[in-house]
């Protein structure tokens, strides 16, 4: 028995599995975060038990980033002392912010270029079967009850964002090869990028697709075709806000929330701005510690600052104001110190320096008026991609 399990060990060693259960996990982020919660837990089991990436882990810990993230998670845990919140919010907190421990394993595990490439592709296929779907559901061939063409397995701002980052790669990988690829990677960027604008509600998504088409251009182009590709792109933006029923109504919508605001505080623009307002008192309260953590959630349920708003409330629709409103200025210090060490580790990559660029500008901005980084979905989406662009740290420079 004990020999068989040895031979069976050294045909397939388990540092062989890490890639594909790296590549599966990502597949399933986008897809199912039941399925995500099965993989994740096995891939960073692997990883932590196979010699070799363990002693790479240790290795990692100093990294800036990594202590960045460290940092950010033990003052959630701290600032526990101070919350007035209940246990189980803190706990459900605590819990949101315990995914940053994955990060240096994620990237250890993303050290080989097999895992990245994997990683990439599984990305990639897994929002093109969700823009299939989404296709599907809005010319009427799919008849799945319990949600739009725009929330096949996540809600439209999450999908959103994800779908720019997918046009990106498609876009920038369709300059990099030639022959049959490029036709291929043509047609995902089309796809997304239609999906985006005439199916998605998302506005999050629409600005995130405008900054990453610039970037891009001036990634990849000298900086003459870059003002053509944007001028270009700014065309063909105008022309689909046009034609899209999805995109005219959602922008015109964004606008008129935002000049009537006075008048209605009740729209979803209305209610996000008295969020950030709510936020910001909680913040003046405890500007240096915050008020401790989860206290937004428990001050929010206790003192219904927001009427018309009679569901749990979390977040206040911005990482940033979270993190003021319950760890203070220190506590934004930390936030901004880890997307700062990891916008500086992006920059010193070679082959995934632009990725990963593209993957930290676009979470920044959004976390203006998200929690992206405090969501489930959102959050791992961020540190795989993130780890495994950072992966490269370890390795060669190779090209995927």
């Amino acid at each position: 028995m004990i020999s068989s399990i040895r031979t069976s060990y050294e045909k397939w060693p388990l540092e062989s599995w890490v890639p594909m259960l790296l590549a599966a996990t990502v597949f399933a982020v986008p897809l199912s975060s039941s399925l995500k919660s099965i993989l994740m837990p096995l891939a960073l089991f692997s990883i932590v038990i196979t010699p070799s990436y363990r002693r790479d882990l240790s290795a990692t810990l100093y990294r800036p980033w990594c202590q960045a993230a460290l940092l950010l998670f033990f003052m959630a845990l701290i600032a526990c002392m101070w919350s007035p919140a209940t246990f189980n919010e803190k706990i459900l907190v605590i819990g949101k912010y315990s995914k940053l421990l994955y990060l240096p394993i994620l990237v250890v595990g993303f050290r080989e270029p097999i895992a990245r490439r994997l990683g990439t592709f599984a990305f990639l296929a897994s929002m093109g079967i969700i823009c299939v779907l989404s296709m599907m559901k809005a010319i009427g061939l799919l008849h799945f009850s319990g949600a739009d063409p725009d929330m096949v397995f996540r809600n439209h701002i999450m999908l959103g964002h994800m779908m720019a980052f997918a046009a990106y790669l498609s876009a920038l990988f369709l300059m990099r090869y030639c022959g049959w690829p490029r036709l291929f990677y043509t047609t995902l960027f089309t796809l997304f990028s239609y999906q985006l604008f005439f199916i998605n509600s998302g506005r999050t998504g629409y600005v995130i697709y405008l900054m990453l088409m610039g970037l891009l251009a001036v990634q990849v182009l000298p900086w003459r075709k870059a003002v053509i590709a944007g001028l270009l792109g700014g065309v063909v933006v105008a022309l689909s806000y046009v034609n899209s029923h999805v995109m005219h109504q959602r922008v015109d919508e964004a606008w008129s929330n935002w000049r009537h605001y006075q008048q209605n505080k009740d729209t979803p623009i209305g209610q996000r701005m008295q969020f950030h307002e709510f936020a910001k008192n909680l913040y003046q309260h405890h500007p240096w510690l915050g008020n401790g953590t989860a206290s937004f959630t428990y001050s929010f349920r206790v003192q219904k600052p927001v009427a018309s708003w009679e569901e749990t409330l979390l977040e206040p629709h911005s990482q940033y104001w979270l993190v003021a409103s319950e760890f203070g200025s220190l506590g934004v210090l930390l936030l901004l110190f880890f997307f700062g060490s990891l916008l500086w580790a992006s920059f010193r990559l070679e082959s995934m320096r632009p990725i990963a660029i593209a993957l930290m500008l676009p979470f920044m901005l959004g976390n203006l008026s998200d929690s992206l980084l405090f969501y489930s979905g959102s959050g791992y989406f961020f540190l795989l991609l993130m780890a495994l662009c950072l992966g490269e740290e370890k390795t060669k420079p190779e090209s995927l």
